[in-house]
């Protein structure tokens, strides 16, 4: 019987939690039908059968971590015995819901665990049930309860929840923290977008923030910089800028690479596909890997202030805010959140201060 493993996903990934199966023990699969869907801990990849058989077995449930190059599925030919139906008899028949195909020692555990079986979809030959199916139908009856304490419910993280939760605290544990701020006078940048807007271009605050951070990157060039796990820095020299997505399982970044070679309006139509597909869950790794430096934009949800924290591995990141209007006057806070093991007070200021300067003068943006 092939036994398929978990692929070598690359970007040196070791693990991926199995969000979805798509095929199920007895299913028949096709060479390239999707199997499955594996979250890392930067995207969700789909991953293919690599040849046709039937489904006899599943390594994994959903929400369990798989290793890389641990037995995944296993995938065959149907053996004899499944394919020649078996007639319960006049015994099984009379017991625990008769209507259904189902064996003695699976009516059995049904009456221990309290499963009418006429609830209980078969995965077997011709609807038979198995034991694994009153096993998942028990658990997924667990699973709907909520698990109660005497302050509330239990959550367990998972998915994507359960990625941003292990990333933050990384960073949170490896990186000493601390931020800068600077008030931006937005008028000139407003006023800008509606002249474009005028002339039929449609373009967000995001792309010009995104442009502004890259000039003053290649000014301030350890702020464009990573670190490793032997407390070393990389100094890069590329701009790939990670822009923080908010999508229905939770934060991702997406990254656009290159940033320092494309216009305003070029990276304004590469965030909108990176957002809309980070929200269908179709974005590629290539796509979400490699950053060198991030912004995240909360001001189209609230709040004029916050301090985000960074994306680790890099060492700095920038957060821009809601505009406040005050007497035809507008106004942002943005916000720089650095890793002060290799960014002194005085470095981030700088680099702020710049950020400011390009927005404040936004035409500059534009060459």
């Amino acid at each position: 019987m092939p036994t398929f493993k978990l692929p070598d996903i690359g970007e040196g990934i070791q693990e991926g939690e199995i969000v979805k199966w798509n095929v199920k023990e007895g299913d028949s699969v096709h060479k390239d039908d999707i199997i499955v869907e594996v979250m890392t801990d930067k995207v969700t990849v789909q991953i293919p059968s690599p040849y046709d058989g039937k489904v006899s077995k599943l390594y994994y449930k959903e929400g369990e971590i798989a290793k890389v190059g641990s037995p995944l599925i296993d995938i065959g030919e149907p053996s004899e015995e499944e394919t020649v139906p078996q007639i319960p008899t006049k015994q099984t028949e009379s017991e625990h819901a008769p209507n259904v195909l189902a064996p003695p020692a699976v009516r059995k555990l049904a009456r221990e665990r309290g499963i009418d079986l006429s609830e209980v979809k078969g995965s077997g030959p011709g609807g038979r049930i198995t034991l694994k199916d009153v096993e998942d139908f028990s658990q997924a009856k667990q699973e709907k309860k909520p698990q109660e304490t005497r302050g509330g419910n239990v959550i367990e993280l998972k998915g994507l929840r359960r990625l941003i939760s292990e990333k933050m605290t990384k960073s949170k544990q490896n990186i000493p923290h601390y931020a800068v701020g600077e008030e931006i006078k937005m008028n000139e940048l407003y006023q800008l977008r509606e002249k474009l807007k005028a002339e039929g271009v449609t373009v967000s605050y995001t792309p010009f923030f995104v442009k502004a951070a890259v000039l003053a990157l290649k000014e301030y060039p350890s702020l464009n910089a990573r670190s490793t796990e032997d407390g070393k820095f990389e100094i890069l020299n590329y701009y790939n800028i990670g822009i923080a997505i908010d999508t229905p399982d939770g934060l991702t970044v997406a990254v656009v690479k290159d940033a320092d070679k494309k216009s305003v309006l070029q990276i304004y139509g590469e965030i909108e596909d990176l957002a809309k597909r980070a929200r269908e869950g179709k974005l590629k790794l290539e796509e979400v890997k490699d950053s060198t430096f991030t912004v995240t934009n909360v001001g189209g949800i609230g709040g004029i202030f916050s301090t985000p924290i960074i994306n680790y591995p890099e060492v700095a990141i920038l957060g821009v805010h809601r505009i406040v209007e005050n007497q035809n006057e507008r106004t942002m806070i943005i916000t720089l959140s650095a890793d002060h093991r290799l960014i002194d007070g005085a470095m981030a200021a700088r680099f702020i201060v710049r950020v400011k300067r390009y927005l404040e003068a936004p035409v500059t943006l534009l060459v």
